[in-house]
């Protein structure tokens, strides 16, 4: 079983409205009325002076404070957009170099849209069955939005940057993983290229689609919804939660919405800052149940459960 040892969130200081964000993202105001008083997205925080390096290596040197860095043996970044930087920048091999892990292996994951943070879980899970016991790996997750077309999601979404670091091992302390289930509707691959007509039937197949993964995550992890004491969603809105959670039966207030209005939607790392904002508001107890969710562009879906346990101190970062 993998154990989540630590979770730091990196949040950046600053943050900007979105009904500001107009002229930069070059929306109508029509739009902008839908995101912020229908969709529930008021701010989203900017890394302003970063880039999606300087954030990894902040982070990175947070979830290795008093930690034994020689039993770190993997260091995994997981990041939404598939190409963040030219190969010759060999970006791991700087992190690595930085961090002070020259006896892990490094490597980064993509080509899942907004649910590689929870798939990463299980890359680190099987290759920590390969190393010796006492091995961890350090799974850095998200990144910056480079570009108005990286930070806005028609009709849907503004994106924030925000990252997540974690510390896993297979053994504890931590939080418990439980399950991870994932699945992928392939025919909608082509994601904001789609005709009208795709788009249509994305939109018909997302909540039966993300809701089946939760359950099956549920059920995977031997549970029934009633078992899950708060589900941890990625911050895209608020409108297609409180959908998800009418399908399921879900009371909303079991549904950790509290960051949609604060971050905005900061690709994969959302489930990972809802979980360490849900701890630090008293919101979670050791031993509580919860269901980390996130789907991507793509017709991607990925549901994790975990049973929270005792961590190790995880300040948040701060620009």
């Amino acid at each position: 079983m993998l154990y989540l040892r630590r979770v730091v969130p990196f949040v950046p200081g600053h943050s900007v409205a979105v009904a500001d964000l107009r002229e930069s993202l070059d929306v109508s105001e029509a739009e902008i009325r839908l995101l912020t008083r229908f969709l529930g997205l008021e701010r989203i925080v900017v890394a302003e002076g970063m880039t999606t390096l300087d954030m990894l290596l902040a982070l990175g040197q947070e979830v290795l404070a008093g930690e034994d860095r020689g039993r770190v043996r993997r260091l995994i970044h997981a990041h939404t957009v598939q190409h963040l930087a030219p190969p010759a920048l060999r970006w791991m091999d700087v992190l690595r170099d930085k961090l002070g892990l020259g006896g892990a292996g490094a490597f980064s994951m993509s080509h899942q849209g907004c649910v590689i943070g929870l798939t990463a879980l299980k890359a680190a899970e099987a290759l920590l069955l390969d190393e010796e016991p006492g091995s961890t790996a350090l799974v850095l997750v998200g990144e910056r939005a480079l570009s108005p077309v990286m930070q806005h999601i028609p009709g849907t979404s503004v994106l924030g940057d925000a990252t997540a670091g974690l510390l896993v091992s297979l053994e504890g302390p931590g939080d418990a993983l439980l399950s991870v289930a994932q699945r992928t509707l392939g025919e909608f691959h082509r994601a904001r290229h789609m005709s009208e007509e795709e788009q249509h039937r994305y939109r018909q197949a997302y909540t039966p689609a993300l809701t089946a993964v939760m359950l099956e995550a549920v059920h995977a992890a031997g549970l029934e919804l009633d078992d899950i004491d708060q589900v941890l969603p990625h911050n895209v809105n608020r409108y297609s939660w409180s959908t998800a959670a009418r399908r399921l039966g879900l009371p909303l207030e079991r549904v950790y919405l509290e960051n949609v209005p604060k971050t905005g939607h900061c690709f994969c790392a959302d489930p990972y800052l809802n979980l360490s904002t849900a701890r630090a508001e008293g919101v979670l107890h050791p031993g509580d149940t919860v269901l980390m969710v996130s789907a991507g562009q793509g017709g991607t879906f990925a549901a994790a459960v975990a049973r929270t346990g005792p961590q190790g101190p995880t300040p948040t970062s701060e620009e």
